[in-house]
C-alpha cells in the first residue's frame, strides 16, 4: 500500500507540473489577433513542441504507473512459500524496483497504447 501511495503522489506531482505548463491552445489564445500562423521559425513553435513532448512524457509516466499497479497485483498472487530462495525484505525491495523498471520499459515500448489514448484525449488539434 505504501508503494501505491508513493506512486500516486508522484503522479499528482507530474500532473500538477503538466497543468502549470500552458498547453498549445492556451498559448494560442494569448497571441495578438491576426498573428495566427505567422510565426517565425524558432519563435513559438519550439515552445509548443516542448509542451507536446512534455505531455507525451507525462502520459507515458502515467501508463507506467498503471502497468506497475497491474504487475504488483499479479505479483501478489504468486505463492512465495514455494520459492526456493527466501530473500526476505531485501528481495521484496529488489523485486519492487525491478517491477518498477519493467513497468517503465513496457510503457516506453507503447505496446499497451494507454499513453497514446490519453495523449489523444488531452492534446487539442
Amino acid at each position: 500500500m505504501e508503494s501505491y501511495s508513493a506512486d500516486l503522489a508522484r503522479f499528482h506531482a507530474l500532473d500538477a507540473a503538466a497543468r502549470r505548463t500552458p498547453t498549445v491552445p492556451q498559448a494560442a489564445a494569448r497571441r495578438p489577433a491576426g498573428s495566427a500562423g505567422t510565426e517565425q521559425p524558432g519563435s513559438g513553435n519550439a515552445a509548443a513542441g516542448g509542451e507536446d513532448q512534455r505531455l507525451r512524457e507525462v502520459t507515458q509516466e502515467f501508463e507506467a504507473l498503471f502497468i506497475k499497479q497491474m504487475l504488483d497485483s499479479m505479483r501478489a498472487t504468486r505463492d512465495t512459500d514455494a520459492d526456493m530462495l527466501h530473500g526476505g525484505m531485501a528481495e521484496e525491495f529488489f523485486e519492487d524496483m525491478l517491477y518498477d523498471e519493467y513497468a517503465k520499459l513496457m510503457a516506453k515500448t507503447g505496446d499497451f497504447g494507454l499513453a497514446e489514448v490519453i495523449y489523444q484525449q488531452l492534446a487539442t488539434p
